[in-house]
This record gives C-alpha cells, sequence and structure tokens, in this order.
C-alpha cells in the first residue's frame, strides 16, 4: 500500500503501461471475468491508517476474532467502484473517464471513526465528514465508467470478514465506536489493481487523478 499512498496529494498521475488484451465491449458487470481486477478508491493518508491499525489492534484479543479474516493494512482503502476484470487496452479511457469526473468534485475534509457491521459477515471502520460529497463522488464514477452494481455506496472500510456467520463481531464494532481519527483532506482519486494468489493481496495504483474545489463541510452526515 505504500506505493498508493506515498505522495498522495503531489506530483503527476502514476501509470502503469500494461499489454494490450482482446476486449468484449458492452457495459461493464461487476465480477465479469476477463481481464484485470480493478477499483476506484479514496486511500487515506499512512497516518490514518497507523492511527486505525493502533485502534483495532485489541479487536484481536476479543472472543471470536481467531474465526475471522482480517483485512491487511495494505487493502484499507474506501472503495468507491468495483470495476471487475477489466481488459488492458480499456484502461487509458477508464482513465480519462475517471479524470473528467474527478475535476469535477470538491477535496473531501474525512475522517475514520465509529465501526459497525454487514450482518455477521463483515466488520468495518465508518467514515465522518463530507460524506454527502463523496456519495456524489461514487455515483458519478460509477455512472461514468459504466458500473452495473446492486449495492449502494456505503462508505467504509472492511476490517474482517468471515465466510460464516461470526459471533462475537457487534461487540467488536461497539468497541470501535468510540474510535475518531485524525481528520484529512482527500485530494485524489486512484484507480487500483488488485492482484490475488497466495498470501495476501497486492495492490498496485495504475492513475492518480485530484479533484478541483474547495473542500467540503467538516461535519457534514
Amino acid at each position: 500500500m505504500s506505493a498508493s499512498r506515498a505522495g498522495a496529494e503531489s506530483g503527476p498521475p502514476v501509470r502503469i503501461r500494461m499489454a494490450p488484451v482482446l476486449s468484449g465491449g458492452g457495459r461493464r458487470t461487476v465480477g465479469q471475468d476477463d481481464g484485470m481486477r480493478l477499483f476506484v478508491a479514496v486511500n487515506p493518508p499512512t497516518r490514518a491508517i497507523e492511527e486505525l491499525a493502533a485502534a483495532t489492534a485489541s479487536l484481536r484479543e476479543l472472543p471470536g476474532a481467531d474465526r475471522l479474516r482480517w483485512s491487511e493494512t495494505a487493502g484499507w482503502h474506501l472503495t468507491l467502484a468495483f470495476l471487475g476484470d477489466v481488459p488492458a487496452d480499456e484502461v487509458p479511457q477508464l482513465s480519462e473517464k475517471l479524470a473528467t469526473v474527478a475535476v469535477g468534485h470538491p477535496r473531501l475534509r474525512l475522517r475514520l471513526a465509529g465501526g459497525g457491521t454487514f450482518g455477521d459477515r463483515v466488520l468495518w471502520c465508518g467514515v465522518q465528514g463530507g460524506t454527502a460529497a463523496l456519495r456524489r463522488l461514487a455515483d458519478a464514477v460509477r455512472d461514468a465508467l459504466d458500473v452495473t452494481d446492486d449495492h449502494p455506496f456505503h462508505p467504509h472500510l472492511t476490517l474482517a470478514r468471515s465466510r460464516f456467520r461470526a459471533g462475537g463481531m457487534r461487540a467488536m464494532a461497539d468497541a470501535m465506536r468510540g474510535f475518531r481519527g485524525t481528520e484529512w483532506e482527500a485530494g485524489s482519486v486512484y484507480l487500483m489493481r488488485s492482484e490475488t494468489g497466495f498470501g495476501p493481496a497486492r495492490y498496485t495504483v495504475v492513475e492518480r487523478v485530484r479533484t478541483q474545489g474547495r473542500g467540503e463541510l467538516r461535519d457534514e452526515r
């Protein structure tokens, strides 16, 4: 994740040149299996990640924690849209569309705070600050990149998952309620690549594009 966080708000967009593969075209559906696995995200800065890592360390000692699959800090992103598997020759066009969307949205004042669950399967950390503007950005990204996703955008950062209904997750979410990280300004949107296999997933920045305008109100809900 260091590659995605280092210099997060300075310097030119990061680009990765990839060999072209055949493209099928059409509207993009989450999970379509035909190429590189990509997603669009806002990446919290290193300080925010370190604060959250310190806050969640004690959660791993709670009952039921050993039955969860805990996310590595490298996988801590605020995901705006999953693109699924994308042919490499479509990446430049996706990058241009993403840049066009981002420039029309303001810089955001955000902080990681609180926690909750999606049923008994997912434990997450919440987001406070310019969340309404973050939702508008996510909706615009999904529309511009032709993403079909049945799940409405819910700003969060996934901490742990379980393949089965896991007891104790609610207590972990309750323990996170008092967490309130340092506020930061998000002025970039990232096109990310994830690669899975043996060991932890690997994440690479494919493109970084900047937002424009003044930041949102800090206490927006």
